[in-house]
């Protein structure tokens, strides 16, 4: 095992917690739901101001973004008054605690080396105040993994993309990939220069796999370690590992995966996928029995081809991992073994078809 554990450990019950985050660049597009009443399709108001199922107020801030043609993802940030917040000093190393009416009252805080993140409930705020539709936006934000068992012993799960940040950019401008790659994006899905920005990172631990050869593809069933008070909170994740051509002699990434075996851990990079695919087939003539051209040679005909859709391509796809992270038998079934959680309500309930859907009727509170 390596010398430094590559994960967080809660300071309080010393469990392990992992990370899961994501940087998109895309189109803006509203939040699209099927009004019950009229069957018709509505865009949904990026930001508002609403209250929970127990009445307290809260903001909501949800969008698509279009990383690619087709390819949307829904993003949100539900956001709540609370009784504290926490400065914190990277001087001091430490955080001081303040009431919530007095967040902004700089004269509250110890010393200016003491700074508050904003809490969701402003940063809601501020973002539902910034954007709209069409407009071309960096995303970058973490993955809150999600279940839910129902009463009858049903099982549903999904991940949820929370924003941190979201920042409106022009065509051209400068994105920065990572500590050494840089972009000029292009705001132009169509244009030959577009190149997509769509990534995430995650901490997962292993549960099983599973090499489907037919498809072409490994299954992960991996395990992701959340906050929780008293423990750490495992939370099933989905992930797929395409098979892809290798050079010779070496192991496909697919099969690498596929010989992971239950409890280790590693950290797998990929893209998030909820987007239909495409394919370019030939159109077919469609004249009558008199046609001139029946009989000229194959070589004078310029054969045109159509886009079409042939499938979709949905959830978290591996397509490499950070060198370094992986870890035999980094967990213990303790680890991630499950806490008794139950509801009765249907966490998909008014959603799409999008597995990463999550409603603000979906909210546990």
């Amino acid at each position: 095992m390596a010398d430094k554990s590559p994960v967080k450990t809660n300071k309080n019950h010393g469990g392990k917690e992992f990370k899961g985050y994501f940087h998109f660049v895309g189109k803006l597009n509203p939040v699209r739901k099927k009004d019950e009443v009229t069957d018709n399709w509505e865009d949904q108001p990026i930001y508002e101001e609403t209250k929970s199922r127990s009445g307290k107020p809260m903001r909501k801030v949800h969008f698509n973004v279009e990383t690619a043609e087709g390819n949307e993802l829904k993003i949100e940030l539900f956001g709540m008054e609370q009784a504290f917040v926490w400065p914190y000093s990277s001087t001091h190393n430490k955080a001081h605690k303040i009431v919530w009416s007095d967040r902004h009252n700089k004269e509250k805080f110890p010393d200016d080396t003491y700074h508050l993140i904003d809490p969701d409930w402003d940063k809601a705020e501020k973002v539902g105040q910034e954007v709209s539709s069409d407009k071309w936006v960096e995303v970058r934000g973490h993955y809150e993994p999600n279940e839910f068992t129902t009463d009858d012993g049903k099982e549903f799960k999904n991940v949820r993309r929370v924003f941190d940040s979201v920042t409106v950019i022009e065509d051209g401008q400068e994105i920065k990939l990572n500590k050494k790659e840089k972009l000029n994006y292009v705001c132009d899905f169509k244009s030959p220069d577009f190149k997509e920005v769509n990534r995430f990172n995650m901490q997962i631990g292993i549960r099983s796999t599973y090499a489907d050869e037919a498809k072409g593809e490994t299954r992960v069933n991996g395990v992701f370690l959340a906050y929780g008070k008293d423990r750490s909170e495992p939370k099933d994740v989905e992930l797929v590992v395409y098979q892809t051509e290798t050079t010779e002699g070496k192991k496909s990434l697919a099969d690498a995966f596929a010989s992971l075996e239950a409890l280790d851990f590693i950290e797998v990079v990929g893209v998030d996928n909820n987007r239909a695919t495409f394919a370019e087939v030939p159109v077919e003539d469609n004249v009558s029995d008199d046609d001139p051209f029946a009989d000229v040679d194959e070589s004078n005909k310029q054969i045109r081809y159509e886009r079409v859709v042939n499938g979709s391509k949905k959830g978290l796809e591996i397509t490499g991992y950070v060198t370094g992270t992986l870890i035999r038998k980094f967990l213990t079934e303790e680890e991630i073994s499950k806490s008794i959680q139950t509801t009765n309500e249907d966490p998909f309930s008014g959603s799409s078809e999008d597995p990463f859907t999550f409603d603000e009727d979906d909210l546990p509170f």
